[in-house]
């Protein structure tokens, strides 16, 4: 089904983009339940996509706020990172995420300036040479989201068929009905 977008009403978020629930997310990024809560809800670090409406219902996360934690909780086991007072951070980050998609993302790095900007570097984009950085990688993130998200494999570039040459030298034959008539080689057409 394609959203009617002419209606004036939104698409269901949850309808158009593929969610996990909490239990989910545990898994998927090594946080136990009360970190989980105390990130999402008590802090407001990284909001979930469709916060919990009740006790005992399941916030949902899609796949960009999964990366994002994940990538918090390398902040804070690797490199000891107080994520509270860097807040604004992951809303920037979520803000770069939030306009590419999954494939589109593979080979690039989170780029995290002093701990007050981040950007997203291509494959082949190095950081400027006078600047502190922490580059994170996503790759190994993307895969792991790709297997708890559902994709069987991460998602690449198809291969291309190999390009088959034109010869352009047929000889012309004649003109019937105004339109040119090209002779195939080896016959007439």
């Amino acid at each position: 089904m394609i959203p009617d977008l002419d209606s004036g009403i939104m698409p269901d978020l949850e309808e158009w983009v593929r969610l996990v629930g909490s239990r989910d997310v545990l898994n998927l990024t090594g946080l136990s339940g009360d970190q989980l809560r105390e990130w999402t809800v008590r802090r407001g670090l990284i909001s979930p996509d469709v916060p919990a409406s009740r006790q005992g219902q399941q916030a949902q996360f899609g796949w960009q706020t999964v990366l994002l934690l994940r990538l918090a909780v390398v902040l804070r086991m690797r490199f000891h990172v107080e994520l509270q007072v860097h807040r604004d951070l992951f809303a920037q980050a979520r803000d770069l995420l939030g306009g590419r998609s999954f494939p589109a993302l593979w080979g690039h790095r989170l780029a995290i300036f002093g701990l007050e900007r981040c950007s997203l570097l291509g494959p082949h984009e190095a950081p400027a040479a006078d600047e502190d950085v922490i580059l994170l990688a996503l790759n190994a993130h993307l895969e792991a989201l790709s297997h708890g998200f559902g994709v069987a494999e991460p998602i690449a570039q198809l291969p291309l068929f190999p390009a088959v040459g034109l010869r352009r030298s047929e000889p012309q034959v004649a003109v019937e009905g105004g339109a040119l008539v090209r002779a195939a080689e080896g016959g007439m057409a």
